[in-house]
């Protein structure tokens, strides 16, 4: 048999063992992982790709990107994001349905799908909208090809209609629905009235800098609205996983109910490991984002929750936000816009901590790779290197260093990401290819727009 691309010789993450051996491709998908000493003598392969010395992982999916196509290209467009993505090892994103118009509807999810079908060079995942407004929406959005839902618990907002519920009246409904279509519902865990409660109070003491954006976002907020999510999930039997958890309290909130039996997991981001509230006084309002960063204590007690498989698995909550709206937060912190990038520097942090003894790099594919997959039901098509998934994989170099700046990203929002600017680390993506095509190596793009593909849910 003829094989389309060998990857050889290299050290192959799959989910049962790392092994020394060779990756087969044909029309895409994996053909076979065969140890070195299993190697045929000749292999017949079009192409072959030398991995000796480096270990080849299964290609990075990343569940919670933001991308402001359609209405919001400002703050990041496909093209952008998904150079970013092949930059930074990630080879199947899962995008976040909150743009203009938002996605709350089947017609919706597909004219967006037609966008990326045209402009997206990795693969590319669909989250519906899932709100009280239109509980009738829900479930045709999944039987369009939705891989699970976003929503939110704060006021309605016309902008994200189909998106958002205000109590648990609306939750009830919503999770109702959604737990018909047999998919996850993604939510963000703040509550809202307290927030603004506390916003209402720093501002009347003359508290708008950078150190009071914390103190309007204490872990009381973000404990409230885990516990309301979690009671609801476990009542109405819904898949449920609670985005950016920053809260080390509210992770023990989430275990609970867990070990009660509800069908929830958790996501933490990586600025939440990398960095805490510190950091506002070297960047200011370009560390701004929601969840805010915590002290470093609380920092530390998230990255020993990692460490111990609490948290499910990581998204970037890629949302570079805008340099002008960012700049506003110098004179009140409350009028900054949020986000931080997370494509191209996650998993290259998360190799630089694999040389520092944080986790193995094992556990980096399980992370943000395999559980991602899985919790979006795109498993194993993505997600691992076993014969017959897409052949996705990531060529990394342990020892190679790169030092992040801001002028050679990709993102649009790059001159938002101030945050990450001078930073070194260890162990870099060479290679990264998508079903066999080689769509990043050695830093430079070489994917073609277009070229990327829609995943649905098995």
């Amino acid at each position: 048999m003829s094989f389309d691309l060998m990857i050889r010789g290299g050290r192959v993450v799959t989910p049962g063992a790392t092994v020394e051996g060779s990756v087969l491709v044909k029309d895409g998908k994996i053909a076979a992982v065969v140890a070195e000493e299993l190697m045929p003598h000749e292999i017949d392969a079009e192409r072959v790709i030398d991995a000796r010395g480096k270990y080849v992982l299964p290609g990075m999916v990343d569940a919670h990107v933001h991308i402001g196509e359609p209405g919001q290209e400002e703050r990041e467009d496909i093209p952008h994001a998904t150079r970013a993505a092949a930059a930074g090892g990630v080879t199947t994103v899962v995008v976040m349905p909150n743009v203009i118009p938002c996605v709350n509807s089947a017609e919706r999810l597909l004219e967006r799908e037609k966008l990326f079908a045209r402009k997206s060079l990795v693969d590319y995942a669909l989250f519906g909208g899932a709100g009280v407004e239109l509980p009738g929406n829900i479930v045709p959005q999944a039987e369009a090809g939705a891989a699970g839902y976003k929503s939110y618990i704060r006021a309605f907002n016309p902008e994200r209609k189909g998106l958002i519920c205000q109590d648990a009246g609306d939750l009830y409904i919503m999770m109702k629905e959604v737990e018909k279509s047999g998919r996850t519902v993604a939510m963000h865990a703040e509550d809202d009235p307290l927030i603004n409660t506390l916003i209402a109070e720093l501002r009347k003491e003359g508290r708008v800098g950078f150190g009071d954006f914390i103190s309007s976002r204490p872990e009381t907020t973000e404990v409230l609205a885990v516990i309301r999510l979690c009671e609801m999930a476990y009542f109405t039997g819904v898949r449920l996983s609670i985005c950016h958890v920053s809260s080390p309290r509210a992770v023990e909130y989430i275990l609970h109910w867990k070990d009660m039996g509800a069908d929830i997991v958790m996501e933490t981001c990586p600025g939440y490991l990398m960095f805490s509230n510190e950091d506002t006084e070297r960047v200011g309002s370009y560390a701004q984002v929601v969840p805010p960063l915590r002290e470093k204590e609380k920092s530390d007690q998230l990255r020993d929750m990692v460490q111990r498989g609490y948290i499910d698995y990581i998204g970037t909550d890629h949302a570079p936000g805008v340099p002008e709206e960012k700049a506003m937060g110098r004179e009140d912190i409350f009028t900054s816009g949020g986000g931080l990038p997370g494509l191209e520097t996650t998993l290259l942090w998360m190799l630089d901590e694999v040389n520092k003894g944080s986790w193995d790099i094992e556990t980096v594919c399980e992370l943000f790779s395999q559980r991602p997959a899985e919790v979006f039901d795109l498993y194993p098509q993505k997600g691992c290197l076993v014969t017959g998934s897409d052949a996705d994989m990531v060529i990394v170099d342990m020892e190679g260093t790169t030092t992040f700046k801001v002028d050679e990203m990709f993102t649009v929002g790059k001159d938002a990401s101030l945050l990450y600017d001078g930073m070194t680390v260890r162990g870099i993506p060479v290679i990264t290819l998508v079903r066999g095509q080689v769509v990043m190596q050695d830093g430079r793009i070489t994917g073609e727009p277009g070229s990327g593909s829609w995943v649905r849910p098995r």
